[in-house]
């Protein structure tokens, strides 16, 4: 009996079930499927509540026990969590073994965060893993870490999971926790490869919606509207499913309570998981609504006879980011866009003038710009390009400093009037959508400020676009691209 995992599972253990009662640890069929996966590096991709983070700390548990000389390690996401996995799962199974195996256990030592056992194995609890050599290791809620802390995602990646031996076993488990990060990046790469032909080095992705959580149904009935009706037919057809009206009713509850948050807590498919639209991200419903109402085009919105403008965040020891846009009767045009890094005035005034041909109407420089060099007092970054556009039309405006809030909710509200030619800004926009809060991990929550990363350089280029589009709309010398809009449209209903 004892050599046999499963019943294992299925008997020695005692869990702390939903209404807090302690039962008896049985398999339910999710868990079944992740024991049934032979491969030792899973990717668990989960809807909420389905029983696999509990799973997976008493599968790391039972490892531990019945395996000699095994080091056996699990990371939370914080500190708090890891407690709760240290006392709340694996002490309350150690504290509640059944009298008659209890001399299998074998402690000899335990602290607060870690257990030795007589087999000479251990197993560890923290937020994370440093000085030691692991041969289990299970990564709880990776996705919260990736998104709340991404240092310490980076360095469970490149540290802690690499210091297990290729025939180790490796547990990644997590919702999604929006599209930054590298959980996301590992199960995007996941799904598009071919799970049939796995090293021992690559991670299989396990993927468990919503519906096939045994519990998530209601019997009372609720109105299926023609939007929900459409999606469950098309989440019928693509996913080969089948939902039965209580499993329809229950998610359609969770729509009002959840809202936005809801595929990212109960997903239907791995990609909605990484589709939601959380608190923590400034523009990642703007753009994907942008998709939705096909404002993100294929083909050219450049126009010949339309002035060009050009926003710019300038990092001369840092990344620059260009983005260059047209406003036309009220539509903000995204034509193309540029970024590079270390690099001087004259490098960017020349790709400028000699690489993006463009009739350039206006350049918007930030506030900063006027900034004096302190070794040549003549010298600021405007001077400079001033002087390299000299024997061009070009104007320039320095856009004055404004409050970081209040740039962000500009931007969002111009960001309902942007078209974006996909085929140039695609990698524009994908760092847009990941720009995000600040998480302070002491006070547990996101603060309205934010995170400063490989994201923001091109966000803050997109709120000085805003920022610009607001001056050419006030400013009276070619008319206010607003009121060409307006005035096009009253036209079109005198006409009728």
């Amino acid at each position: 009996m004892l050599d046999n995992k499963e019943w294992r599972l299925n008997n020695l253990y005692r869990v702390v079930d939903k209404s807090g009662q302690s039962v008896p640890f049985k398999l339910n069929p999710i868990q079944q499927k992740v024991l049934a996966c032979p491969h030792n590096r899973k990717l668990i991709l989960k809807a909420r509540q389905v029983g696999l983070s509990t799973y997976s700390v008493i599968d790391m548990l039972d490892d531990t026990l019945f395996t000699p000389n095994l080091a056996t390690g699990i990371v939370s996401y914080s500190l708090e969590h890891a407690q709760h996995i240290f006392r709340r799962i694996i002490g309350h199974a150690l504290d509640t073994f059944l009298p008659e195996f209890k001399p299998y256990l074998g402690i000899e030592g335990r602290s607060a965060r870690e257990i030795s056992f007589n087999n000479g194995s251990f197993l560890r609890v923290d937020t994370t893993l440093r000085g030691s050599t692991y041969q289990n290791v299970l990564v709880s809620e990776y996705g919260k870490t990736s998104a709340r802390a991404p240092a310490k995602a980076e360095e469970v990646l490149t540290g802690t999971l690499n210091t297990v031996p290729i025939e180790g076993k490796i547990v990644i488990e997590s919702t999604g926790e929006g599209m930054d990060g590298p959980f996301a990046d590992m199960c995007m790469s996941a799904l598009q490869r071919k799970d049939d032909k796995l090293s021992a080095l690559e991670y299989q992705l396990l993927f468990f919606p919503w519906f096939e959580e045994a519990s998530y149904k209601m019997q009372d009935p609720v109105e299926i509207t023609v939007e929900m009706a459409d999606y469950f037919t098309e989440l019928e057809e693509k996913e080969d499913v089948k939902l039965d009206l209580q499993q329809k009713y229950w998610y359609i509850i969770q729509q009002k309570i959840l809202g936005d948050k809801l595929k990212q807590e109960f997903p239907s498919t791995p990609v909605e998981a990484f589709l939601s639209r959380s608190d923590a991200y400034y523009f990642a419903q703007h753009v994907e609504r942008a998709y939705k109402e096909s404002r993100c085009l294929h083909t050219s919105l450049y126009d010949a006879l339309e002035s060009v403008y050009v926003t710019m965040d300038i990092g001369v020891n840092d990344l620059t980011v260009i983005i260059f846009f047209q406003v036309v009767h009220g539509e903000i045009r995204i034509i193309d866009y540029y970024e590079d890094s270390n690099k001087d005035i004259e490098f960017y005034a020349r790709h400028l003038l000699q690489d993006r041909r463009y009739l350039y109407h206006t350049i918007f420089l930030p506030h900063d710009s006027t900034k004096r060099d302190p070794l040549d007092v003549v010298r600021s970054v405007e001077h400079d390009f001033r002087r390299l556009f000299a024997a061009t039309n070009t104007k320039f405006q320095v856009l004055p400093r404004t409050d970081k809030q209040e740039l962000i909710s500009f931007a969002k509200v111009k960001f309902e009037r942007m078209v974006f030619n996909i085929s140039k800004v695609k990698p524009l926009l994908d760092h847009v959508s990941k720009y995000r809060k600040k998480w302070d991990e002491g006070m547990g929550m996101y603060l309205d400020k934010p995170l400063h990363d490989i994201h923001s350089n091109h966000a803050d280029c997109l709120q000085y676009l805003a920022q610009s589009v607001g001056f050419i709309e006030r400013s009276g010398g070619r008319g206010s691209a607003l009121e060409k809009h307006k005035a096009a449209v009253e036209s079109r209903y005198k006409r009728f």
